[in-house]
């Protein structure tokens, strides 16, 4: 399969090749989340002086400092997920770029539900909020993987069939996991935190891989 002027005719859509505006911008927008999530975190004033005071200051922010580890640890297994998503895409057109600026903008909340879940980490609503996001990212990047994989055929033929449908389950399964983690927030705050702590591990090492096995369905 080609990307050739006879397969930007056949889809009758603009194509472009390559997809380095696009992973561009996206770099871009991540280094900005990544770098307001920080932003969020503040040092209380002291209460007296010493060890003990500055202990205790600490102790006031450690559910941001949670909240904050959490949320980077997710926007940075994102980012290698995206990174490694487009290194096999070969055309982009505006259908995939509208795709990307959907996930990069629940992305861009993620500062935003950190700094809440933060300063009210046992609220159920709060973190019912988190979860929510991050499982409304998750969907994002699985309607990009559809539309890159099956709608728009805009990935790189080396990538067989039987490897599009899993890494597509795997986005799936993410955003409905998220999904149950954010509802089982309104009843059990603390195991949907944890949920979110372990949840993205399971993305830490991207699944697409060019691994030439035969397709085992």
């Amino acid at each position: 399969m080609t990307h050739g002027p006879e397969h930007k005719a056949h889809n009758a859509r603009p194509l472009v090749e390559g997809t380095g505006r696009l992973e561009a911008f996206s770099d871009g927008v991540f280094a900005i989340v990544v770098t307001l999530l920080i932003i969020e975190v503040h040092l209380p004033p002291l209460v007296g002086s010493g060890s003990q005071a500055m202990l205790d200051a600490l102790g006031e922010i450690a559910p941001k400092l949670v909240s904050f580890t959490v949320s980077f640890a997710t926007v940075a297994i994102y980012w290698v997920n995206h990174h490694h998503f487009f290194s096999r895409v070969t055309h982009t057109d505006w259908k995939l770029l509208w795709a990307n600026n959907l996930l990069l903008f629940w992305l861009t909340v993620v500062p935003f539900t950190t700094a809440v879940v933060g300063d009210h980490p046992m609220e159920p609503v709060a973190v019912f909020i988190y979860g929510v996001n991050l499982a409304l990212a998750a969907g994002s990047f699985s309607l990009m993987a559809w539309y890159v994989f099956f709608k728009g055929d805009l990935i790189s033929s080396a990538v067989p069939g039987y490897e599009r449908r899993h890494e597509l389950r795997r986005a799936i399964i993410g955003a409905v996991v998220y999904l149950a983690a954010a509802l089982i927030g309104l009843v059990a705050p603390p195991i949907a935190i944890l949920l979110f702590l372990i949840l993205p591990l399971a993305w830490v090492v991207p699944s697409l891989l060019d691994s030439g096995a035969d397709d085992p369905a």
